[in-house]
């Protein structure tokens, strides 16, 4: 007769006088990260989207002007293709303009944990990325015409092989999550 086969109880509880059993550590890759956690994550205030309008349009402004430059100047076709051409990309600028900063918006979001910063952003491909506090060697706080205006600030976090931006916090945010970076990360204030 074969032996009986041990209870899930028997299997969980070791003999006595047995080494205990062995814990099992997660792999190095399934660890969460600090941005798993809903709780955790930091939005941006509502007033960026705005603000990204204001700055994509003063970015794309020169390019539409110049495109209407070449309609008048360059004689290729005829001219109402010329016209048709610039306005079909005038309206999908426009159009962009109105449709892209909600998503990206939606998208964004930043966690800061003692060990690491996790942020995702993007509007068609999303890109999520992590930063051990142990890489981070610098940080810079920016704060262009646009951005004045606004009160918003872009976060330049740098390490030894890229570069991450944050654009769109407040001002104050801005120099709360630097100093609070810094402090984490052993930063030294330069200034």
């Amino acid at each position: 007769m074969p032996p009986a086969p041990l209870s899930s109880a028997a299997e969980a509880t070791p003999a006595p006088g047995s080494p205990p059993a062995p814990v099992e550590t997660p792999p190095i890759g399934s660890l969460p990260l600090v941005g798993d956690e809903v709780k955790e994550r930091q939005r941006l205030s509502r007033r960026v989207i705005s603000y990204w309008r204001w700055r994509w349009l003063l970015s794309l402004l020169p390019a539409l002007l110049l495109l209407a430059a070449l309609a008048i100047v360059i004689p290729w076709g005829d001219a109402w293709l010329r016209w048709s051409a610039f306005l079909v990309l005038a309206v999908a600028a426009f159009v962009a303009l109105i449709i892209l900063p909600p998503i990206r918006y939606r998208v964004f979001w930043y966690a800061i944990s003692p060990t690491e910063i996790d942020i995702q952003h993007g509007i068609i491909f999303i890109k999520r990325s992590v930063i051990p506090m142990n890489r981070v060697q610098s940080m810079r706080v920016e704060r262009g015409p646009i951005a004045d205006h606004f009160q918003m600030s872009t976060l330049r976090i740098s390490t030894a092989a890229s570069t991450l931006s944050v654009s769109g916090l407040g001002r104050p945010e801005a120099d709360e999550v630097c100093t609070r970076i810094s402090q984490l990360a052993d930063v030294a204030d330069d200034l």
